[in-house]
């Protein structure tokens, strides 16, 4: 391969320098010590996986069930089992039962109908925390009406508290603004009404509270090769606006059910069915269970695209989704550290068990990286083993550069510079996500400045890697593989 024809992305904001902590962490799960589950001990399991960085779940209700009267337990239970290199980011969720707008102990959260309990309430939680949690966050993907009972403009108003009352107890904390999908900033969506919504929503945030955030927060489900353009949107509309901030990435893990055009029309079908007639939340609960429910009578005659994501599909179609998952846990990673991103967190940890019939079940549920059940932390799924494999891989990371080579732009190469080690490079073909790994592996040279190279791929398997005169010689596949001096 002539060198000449390849190039290193140097725009503004396409060199990351990571700093002295490292950029992956993972999410605790969407609940921890609340409605019933118990606030355990899981750094230990963080700490396995190579991380440091942990973010979760608090809610209003959670902390002060009643004005003045708090329980410490959850919130306690987190601090005793920190270590002095553990990061945390805590999203609140303003779910109150007495202090908000719709009085909910869990979903959706509203506004304070006081602010200045509001401000008391996140002063003393803050302060009780005392500098131990790093990132705070005021709720979590406002634009979902599952997640945010309020306007855009109710938003902003509440986010001024919250940052306000932040700052006074921890002027060192970084106020993270809620999550942003990815899939809100896609210009394929520009004419759906839906989408222009959320695009509103995020112009109206970024406007009126540049002074009450200091990361913005961008959630990468969607489409893993449009993550450098959703990222590059994001930044776009901070510079319209005349700044720049760190972008954060507090959910992302790969692949989703919506991923798959074969499975958007099995999700239309269900949405419509769920959203026929008005109904109350148990009405709604239960046309969402029973929709569910009809899916699994069906699923013999769906796509294998949709049947790798329900519970009891083959194992050949469950061992597929698990080698799916692997590569996008690392592919994701990559694109969006390439990208400037400055924190990563893999959803999820664990959660417990939840009924089969729920529409969040079948989104988000094997997305998980350990088995859990009733407390108790089980077997790693391949995942944990990829998640930890890439931590060691890029421990003492300072950049991540996407190399392009314009005569075979299915190659996606990565040089990544690491404190103290040697370069690492990341390689792979872009491919049909779930057939590609059928297609035969082709070969790849690239200069190589040592004489020797040892290569493994997501799944810990040596790859053959031979250098000679002065280049590395290697088969690339859909499959991402790690070569090192």
């Amino acid at each position: 391969m002539n060198e000449e024809y390849a190039f290193v992305k140097r725009e503004f904001g396409k060199e990351t320098y990571i700093g002295q902590s490292s950029p992956l962490g993972i999410v605790r799960g969407p609940l921890y010590g609340h409605l019933g589950i118990k606030a355990d001990v899981f750094m230990p399991q963080v700490h396995q996986l190579g991380a440091h960085l942990v973010r979760l779940f608090l809610f209003w209700d959670q902390v002060e069930p009643e004005r003045d009267r708090f329980g410490w337990g959850a919130v306690d239970t987190l601090l005793e089992q920190l270590e002095p290199s553990d990061e945390v980011w805590i999203t609140l969720n303003t779910s109150s039962r007495w202090a908000t707008r719709h009085a909910t102990n869990f979903q959706p959260p509203s506004p304070a109908l006081h602010p200045e309990e509001f401000e008391h309430f996140v002063t003393t939680l803050v302060t009780h925390c005392q500098g131990r949690v790093r990132y705070w966050q005021c709720n979590n993907e406002p634009t979902n009406p599952l997640l945010w009972e309020g306007t855009a403009t109710d938003y902003v108003n509440q986010l001024k508290v919250f940052s306000r009352a932040v700052k006074a107890a921890d002027p060192d904390a970084i106020v993270v603004l809620a999550g942003a999908v990815d899939a809100f900033h896609s210009s394929a969506d520009s004419q759906n009404p839906d989408a222009q919504a959320e695009h509103a929503f995020f112009d109206h945030l970024l406007r009126e509270s540049a002074d009450d955030f200091d990361a913005f927060d961008l959630h990468l489900y969607g489409d893993h090769y449009a993550i450098p353009i959703n990222i590059e949107v994001v930044r776009q509309k901070m510079a319209a606006l005349g700044y720049q901030k760190p972008i954060f990435c507090g959910e992302y893990n790969g692949p989703s059910f919506f991923n798959f055009a074969e499975n958007l029309p099995i999700l239309q079908r269900l949405f419509e069915r769920m959203i026929a007639h008005p109904q109350s939340d148990s009405q709604a609960q239960a046309a969402q269970s029973e929709a569910v429910a009809e899916l699994y009578e069906q699923m013999a005659t769906l796509p294998p695209q949709a049947q790798m994501f329900m519970e009891g599909c083959s194992a050949e179609l469950e061992e597929k989704r698990h080698r799916i998952n692997c590569r996008e846990l690392v592919t994701r990673s990559l694109l969006a550290l390439s990208e400037g991103v400055q924190k990563m967190l893999c959803w999820n940890l664990a959660n417990e068990k939840v009924d089969r019939y729920n529409l969040m079940h079948l989104l988000f549920d094997k997305h998980k990286l350990l088995d859990y059940e009733k407390g108790v932390f089980k077997e790693p799924y391949p995942a944990a083993e990829t998640f930890r494999r890439m931590t060691h891989l890029l421990a003492g990371i300072e950049q991540v550069q996407r190399i392009e080579i314009p005569e075979r732009p299915a190659i996606y190469l990565f040089e990544v510079r690491r404190r103290e080690r040697g370069p690492l490079l990341v390689v792979w073909e872009r491919r049909d996500t779930f057939g590609g790994e059928e297609d035969p592996a082709v070969p790849f040279e690239w200069p190589w400045s040592t004489s020797k190279a040892q290569a493994i791929d997501v799944f810990g398997e040596a790859v053959s890697v031979q250098v000679d005169g002065g280049y590395l010689h290697l088969s690339v596949s859909v499959t991402p593989v790690f070569i090192e001096p």
